[in-house]
């Protein structure tokens, strides 16, 4: 039985590490808190205060889920400001990726771009934004399992020792490449919806297609989004009290992501509900709990797994940082947009 269980978890690794380096994730991580890493989501979010923005984001995904092979790590840090004179946001942005405690690590610098257009004297306006990234992946390779390495009886490995796999080892362990992205986002003092594109340039990737076929593209990755923002202060000048609904979609190749939900603010406490689904699959119940108060801000988020991986392996686990330098504290929110929750 204790065999059986190892084969199924080396089962479950196989299909995430290698799902993961032909397709999305690790190059691509989804921020449960995407509104905590809105450069992440659009560049066209570049440039959401007249101050300097700086965030800091970590998220630990499964952590239980076998010591052996250990987990999903990422880390990111993005800087970004909005110089009104020349209605443009820069911005720039790290993220490291570690998946699998190794198997395969991915390491991306970003500048960001973009430019707001004001449609009408109400508070709507048109953003676009640009991105150019430089991309470094690491595959170990030792670390790789594959199925014809699994025995039905000792599992991956046998009293002599390990199975040797009859793939083909690749001359070069890693992958570097440049990727582009653009977005677009509508927005006004009541809500906001954008659409964004990453790879457009199909970036070649992947050591395990390389020694096969000379190489593979990257997808592109499609994502649309969209929130309210209800100002529950009353007559307040300033907002203490607001709800924020909001939605995110992303999709790449076979990969698809939904994530649905909302955040109430009251004073400095923060706390928000989400649902994700993947595909046909009811994925995750997302919860985050916070603090904010003048310049900075402090996250936390829990994601309770609903699919056949289960909360055993430990869910997921999101912290998030965010410092918002305005010259002026008085004009925090702009007072013309929705986005206290990405602040």
């Amino acid at each position: 039985m204790t065999c059986f269980r190892k084969i199924i978890n080396i089962s479950k690794w196989l299909i995430l590490v290698l799902g993961f380096s032909s397709i999305v994730s690790a190059q691509d991580p989804f921020f449960s808190q995407f509104y905590a890493a809105p450069l992440q989501l659009n560049s066209a979010f570049t440039g959401l205060s007249n101050g300097t923005q700086i965030g800091v984001n970590y998220r630990n995904q499964w952590p239980l889920i076998d010591q052996a092979f250990k987990t999903y790590v990422t880390y990111n840090i993005f800087y970004n400001q909005f110089f009104p004179k020349v209605k443009s946001g820069f911005g720039m942005e790290l993220t490291s990726d570690v998946a699998g405690g190794g198997f395969i690590r991915t390491n991306k610098a970003n500048l960001l771009y973009g430019y707001k257009i004001p449609i009408n004297r109400h508070g709507h306006v048109i953003k676009g934004g640009l991105e150019l990234g430089y991309v470094l992946m690491n595959y170990n390779w030792d670390k790789f399992i594959f199925g014809d390495q699994i025995d039905p009886v000792s599992g991956y490995q046998t009293g002599g020792g390990a199975i040797i796999s009859k793939e083909l080892v690749p001359s070069d362990k890693t992958s570097n490449y440049i990727d582009i992205g653009m977005g677009v986002l509508y927005y006004s003092p009541k809500y906001y919806i954008g659409a964004s594109v990453k790879h457009l340039n199909s970036p070649d990737i992947g050591i395990l297609n390389k020694s096969r076929d000379g190489g593979s593209g990257l997808p592109p990755r499609i994502g649309s989004h969209g929130g309210f923002e209800f100002d529950l202060s009353g007559n307040n000048k300033k907002k203490t009290q607001l709800f924020s609904p909001s939605i995110a979609i992303v999709s790449q190749a076979s990969f698809f992501q939904l994530n649905i939900g909302g955040q109430y603010l009251y004073k400095s406490i923060f706390t928000g509900l989400f649902f994700r689904q993947s595909r046909k699959t009811s994925d995750a119940l997302i919860f985050n709990v916070g603090f904010k108060k003048d310049y900075w801000k402090l996250g936390y988020s829990f994601d309770f797994t609903l699919s056949k991986l289960s909360i055993s392996e430990g869910g997921s686990h999101e912290i998030s940082l965010l410092f918002n330098f305005e010259k002026d504290p008085r004009k925090t929110s702009n007072v013309s947009d929705c986005f206290e929750a990405f602040r």
